[in-house]
């Protein structure tokens, strides 16, 4: 399936979902309706969480969905606009980024990127590194109070065209490499 039906399919989940939210019909005799907004015995978001983030700063708002264990936001986190378009799919681990990323602008993918999430529970989070000359591996220990570092790899697609315009490698969000792919007259 192409990579346009699968975003048609999961827009119209979204909507969906948004419109289950909103308006919640009656659950028949025997089925449990998928409970969402849960808290923990501490009071601490559990489970699927759905939360409408007002606009501001002159900035649309917008509508986040993913899981949460205990307060923290694991696994694949979805933002879509208002009128139910894709804007991210995040991943998180520990409530921090970590994995591969996609931005959209108007539905359309705009760039692919990866985040190494580092962990909230200790000072300093330890991260393998390659050196850029001798190609040989080492540890990093990084204050966790940085979060998420740009670390791997990250592609910009014209929004428009779907074409790959840009790439950058990053390790512990430091730029390594950098390679852009201008507009040639055919395109």
């Amino acid at each position: 399936m192409s990579f346009v039906k699968h975003i048609l399919i999961f827009g119209a989940t979204l909507i969906a979902i948004n419109a289950a939210a909103q308006s919640k019909p009656a659950v028949p005799k025997g089925k449990a309706e998928a409970p969402l907004n849960l808290k923990d015995t501490k009071g601490l978001p559990q489970g699927l969480w759905m939360s409408s983030i007002p606009g501001r700063m002159g900035e649309d708002g917008y509508t986040i969905f993913g899981h949460y264990d205990h307060g923290r936001k694991y696994g694949l986190w979805y933002k879509v606009s208002p009128d139910g378009t894709l804007m991210a799919i995040e991943n998180y681990r520990n409530n921090t980024l970590d994995g591969e990323v996609k931005y959209f602008e108007e539905g359309q993918l705009t760039c692919v990127g990866h985040y190494r999430g580092l962990n909230p529970d200790n000072l300093y989070d330890t991260v393998v590194v390659v050196d850029a000359e001798t190609g040989l591996e080492g540890l990093r220990s990084i204050s966790s109070e940085r979060g998420s570092q740009r670390h791997g790899m990250w592609r910009y697609y014209d929004s428009e065209t779907g074409r790959l315009v840009k790439e950058e490698e990053y390790q512990v969000d430091d730029l390594l490499y950098r390679k852009e792919f201008p507009l040639s007259k055919a395109d």
